[in-house]
């Protein structure tokens, strides 16, 4: 954009050049832009142009410090977002009973700005950081539901009245009253985008932490949520990029990654298509555009274009180390699922050397590929290294890693052990389900070759049978996947003495959905209930835990099966969609991240 353009460019115009740049060049590069032009114009700014321009900033690095989950980074964004919010709070002061246009959008900024410390507060992984968040959460709710009723009583009169008084030579009264209309809908539109964003959030928190938060006084409305996201996204207002963003991120993470939608695996594809076809003009070559041409190709059972739009990306993204890291996680999954393990090793080995979030995690999914390429000594040398280079040792996933580097260490991992060990790992998180049926069966045939070299470990013999029904399930053969289940649990004496008890729990819960597909109700509800109480104190357990109690859930309502079986859109989330972590104590999400949820993008 030509230097003399820029300089003609109001603060509302310069904070959606600012969200195009971080979707095409980077969160980096959209702050500098910020920067640079807030610096420029520091003289001639109002207060509320500021305001404007700061709050953009403060998504920015909100954004940024979701996609690193680097603790440095969270810090520096709270305290940045507290200190626009006390600005925002002082400009709202003042004034008669009605609210002017400028106190209502500052209105607006301090709520988004209690919000963003509220989902920045749950990163903290300690049940009080979730009590402070719920605060957090309640605050931000009033502070937009007050700020809907100041726009709503909003007399057009006098905001054209205010928009008169502000500029500097006089314009005509049609003038102003377009410019007011403009303004009532951006108002409007801004309030509507932070109850969408918060709504959505909390629609997705645990059940065990959503308790908590509904002591506090509200509950979440998803649809409610993704309608308002939906309505910011098609207007002109700054944050309508972020809308954008949100929505696809649910569309094609959060929905599939955690089953929102059961076995209708083709939910949320058409949204997401209708966003990516919309916003293309703007966005197409841009790094994070690509990742989710990967996400829509994925979901389609494409794995070679979703691989293709990865790879692009990255290439495209050097500079962007968020987004290289996301579709680096997604390139290592596809590569596993393609049985292609030194390719896998390779991307997580990246992972490991570059994040900012868990080394163990990724040094973890690093070992198991050498392994399972055939390289057992650079294996277990990663799985000695894992514990000198674990940050959370009391969180859930590097809990589980911590305790599988152990468990292979001194049963001396074998390649087809790793291999079985990396597919289970898939399963669990979310990442075999839409896997087309040449693959499956390929996956199957791979299985079945491995199981008679397993028949001295139970443990092993148990994984072999566990993904042999699930890739069974697949297939739709279940008949054969209920029988491959049901050998799992024979064996599952044997996986809880190696604390592996998510083997038969999962295995439980596949018979439940194999009754409910048969229409056998009380079956499957028996079958749920046991996979729900017979098997606790394991790593994956909420991840689990929400599967179970959805699909409870949705035969209380009078649910009846189909083909396939949906899930109520309503299920709880293990995770937040946004990456909200894990947690060892009591009430807190024990989910481990997904393609979606690793914290790091």
């Amino acid at each position: 954009m030509a230097a003399s353009s820029e300089g003609d460019l109001g603060a509302d115009d310069r904070a959606k050049r600012a969200m195009d740049i971080m979707f095409t060049e980077g969160v980096d590069q959209a702050e500098q832009y910020l920067v640079e032009k807030t610096s420029e114009s520091a003289n001639s700014l109002s207060d509320a142009d500021r305001l404007k321009l700061n709050c953009t900033v403060a998504y920015v690095r909100f954004v940024k410090a979701l996609m690193t989950w680097d603790e440095d980074a969270i810090d520096e964004t709270i305290k940045f977002v507290k200190s626009i919010e006390k600005s925002a709070e002082s400009q709202t002061k003042g004034g008669g009973a009605a609210k002017s246009g400028n106190q209502i959008e500052a209105g607006i900024v301090e709520a988004d700005c209690v919000l963003i410390r509220g989902m920045l507060t749950f990163t903290r992984m300690s049940f009080t950081s979730y009590i402070k968040a719920g605060f957090h959460l309640r605050s931000a709710s009033k502070g937009y539901d007050k700020m809907l009723r100041e726009v709503e009583k909003l007399e057009p009169n006098a905001l054209e009245r205010e928009i008169a008084s502000s500029k500097k030579m006089n314009q005509s009264a049609m003038t102003c009253r377009r410019e007011a209309s403009a303004r009532y809908s951006t108002l409007k539109s801004s309030v509507t985008m932070g109850y969408g964003l918060l709504n959505l959030i909390m629609s997705l928190i645990p059940d065990k932490i959503l308790v908590i938060i509904k002591l506090l006084g509200f509950s979440a409305k998803r649809e409610a949520a993704l309608k308002a996201l939906q309505f910011c996204s098609e207007t002109s207002n700054m944050r309508s990029p972020i809308a954008k963003l949100v929505l696809l991120w649910h569309h094609t993470v959060t929905r599939p990654s955690f089953g929102l939608d059961g076995d209708n695996l083709t939910a949320g594809i058409d949204e997401a298509q209708k966003i990516m076809t919309q916003a293309s003009a703007v966005y197409q070559r841009s790094p994070l555009f690509l990742y989710f041409e990967g996400r829509l190709a994925y979901l389609r059972r494409d794995t070679e274009s979703a691989l293709k739009a990865f790879l692009q990306s990255v290439a495209l993204s050097e500079d962007q180390r968020e987004i290289k890291h996301v579709n680096l996680y997604e390139i290592g999954f596809c590569h596993v699922t393609n049985l292609e393990w030194k390719k896998a090793a390779e991307a997580f080995c990246i992972l490991k050397n570059e994040t900012r979030w868990s080394v163990g995690y990724y040094s973890y999914l690093y070992a198991l590929c050498l392994a399972a390429s055939g390289d057992p000594d650079a294996a277990a040398a990663e799985f000695r290294n894992i514990p000198s280079v674990t940050k959370h040792k009391n969180s859930n996933y590097e809990k589980f890693v911590l305790r599988r580097s152990v468990l292979h260490l001194k049963m001396g991992l074998r390649e087809h052990e790793a291999i079985l060990f990396a597919l289970q790992l898939a399963y669990q998180w979310s990442q075999v389900a839409y896997l087309n049926e040449e693959q499956c069966q390929t996956l199957l045939r791979s299985v079945q070759a491995i199981k008679g070299r397993t028949s001295s470990v139970p443990l092993m013999e148990a994984i072999c049978y566990q993904l042999e029904g699930v890739f069974l399930m697949h297939l739709l053969r279940y008949d054969e996947a209920e029988e491959h289940f049901r050998r799992v649990l024979e064996k599952a004496k044997d996986c809880v003495a190696r604390k592996e008890q998510q083997a038969p729990a999962f295995a439980t819960y596949e018979i439940g959905r194999i009754y409910f597909k048969r229409g056998d109700v009380e079956k499957a509800k028996s079958a749920l209930a046991k996979a729900k109480s017979n098997y606790g104190d394991y790593e994956v357990e909420s991840r689990l835990q929400a599967k179970v109690q959805s699909l409870l859930q949705f035969i209380k309502k009078g649910g009846r099966t189909a083909s396939p079986s949906p899930l109520p859109d309503d299920v709880g989330a293990g995770d937040l969609a946004l990456h909200l972590p894990e947690s060892s104590e009591s009430g807190q999400s024990d989910s481990i991240p997904s393609p979606a949820a690793s914290p790091d993008d």
